[in-house]
């Protein structure tokens, strides 16, 4: 009898560790990764072996099944407990600030100055750029470039001891050299408004608790910023640029959780006094619109004033998460496709015969799009350059 319990004490065991990892797995295949700014792994496409299949569901199990989040964020909880620091190889959280640190989306390698364009790049870059704003020229459509600091390019000193730049110049300073350099290109840099704004002791422009995106301080910045540059190159319309006055402005707080641990922190929130122009979410699907971003990120707007000029914009979340209605206010049509949507470019310019398009991001965006814009899949001229 007693070996009898002692067998069935060991089965219930052994189900128990087989189930356990089960149960806390972190049951998001295929989701993304806040803190570590990549995708979990997806359980294989069918239970029936296929070529990769013995692969995928390693890749499943390696990142969903065992309580790895769980663990993770012990471990965290007890290093931020006695060390008020988190320190990993995909983020950072140290002098109450965090920063996503993730190779593959070259975070890191600009935070570290490693991603600074060699001369023979630049010139490349410069070259490409004169090429975009003569394609669309030729069409009769304006064109400008705008991009925007990482969060680091603004705040280095809150990675002091941890984050070594290997280059004295960083890529965002390159660039704005290009800028006033080149003048033909219709590049603009945000970056001394930023500047000036955190020196003048505002609220910080970026979220404290986020891989690396402003808040609505900075995105109000970066707006006006964006705006005065699509004003320079089509000055016959007289672009509006909303300022505070078009907006009400309150403080609130807000709790990020990073790393398993909950942050609080105060920001400021723009909401349009009297927005006009409204988005139409069925727009892309009409036109069988197909998006490849994982985020679905594509925008339409209308304002009804056939008077306002029309607007494509290609960039990242710098712009759709929060910014582009306010850019709409000032247009008829406004579209935006994530920039890995490039290849429907010229399918949403034939579309909507936009009067400008706009390129708009992070500075690793806004070298992407230049180096391998595939205007259209047919009339490209250009192939994707590494750097």
């Amino acid at each position: 009898m007693k070996n009898r319990v002692i067998d069935v004490f060991i089965i219930i065991c052994f189900i128990l560790m087989l189930a356990l990892p089960l149960y806390f797995a972190d049951k998001k295949g295929g989701a993304l990764q806040s803190d570590e700014n990549r995708f979990l792994a997806k359980a294989p496409k069918s239970w029936t072996p296929y070529e990769g299949y013995t692969e995928d569901i390693e890749d499943w199990i390696d990142d969903n099944v065992g309580g790895r989040q769980i663990a993770k964020t012990f471990y965290n909880y007890l290093i931020y407990g006695f060390m008020n620091e988190f320190r990993s190889d995909a983020a950072v959280v140290m002098n109450d600030w965090y920063y996503s640190l993730d190779e593959e989306s070259l975070t890191l390698k600009n935070a570290q100055h490693k991603d600074v364009m060699t001369n023979e790049e630049m010139m490349t870059f410069i070259s490409r750029m004169e090429d975009i704003n003569n394609f669309f020229k030729d069409q009769g459509i304006a064109f400008c470039a705008v991009t925007f600091p990482y969060k680091v390019d603004i705040y280095p000193d809150n990675l002091n001891g941890y984050i070594t730049q290997v280059r004295p110049n960083s890529e965002i300073n390159l660039l704005k050299t290009i800028s006033m350099n080149y003048p033909q290109i219709n590049l603009s840099v945000v970056n001394n408004e930023l500047r000036d704004a955190k020196d003048a002791g505002k609220l910080v422009c970026y979220r404290s608790y986020d891989g690396g995106h402003w808040n609505q301080q900075g995105c109000f910045i970066g707006y006006q910023t964006l705006m005065a540059q699509i004003q320079k190159v089509m000055p016959h319309d007289d672009i509006k640029i909303l300022t505070e006055d078009d907006f009400n402005i309150a403080i609130l707080e807000r709790t990020n959780t990073v790393l398993g641990q909950n942050f609080s922190e105060e920001d400021v929130e723009y909401t349009l006094k009297n927005p006009v122009s409204v988005r139409n979410p069925e727009w892309f699907s009409k036109i069988g619109y197909v998006a490849n971003d994982p985020w679905h990120s594509n925008r339409y707007y209308e304002s009804g004033d056939t008077s306002k000029p029309d607007i494509l914009i290609v960039g990242d979340s710098y712009i759709w998460m929060q910014m582009f209605p306010w850019i709409a206010e000032s247009f008829n049509k406004a579209a935006f496709i994530h920039q890995f949507d490039e290849d429907n470019i010229q399918r949403i310019v034939d579309r909507i015969h936009p009067d400008i398009v706009v390129f708009a991001g992070l500075t690793t965006t806004i070298e992407d799009l230049v180096h391998y814009s595939a205007l259209t899949i047919e009339r490209t001229t250009w192939g994707k350059l590494y750097f």
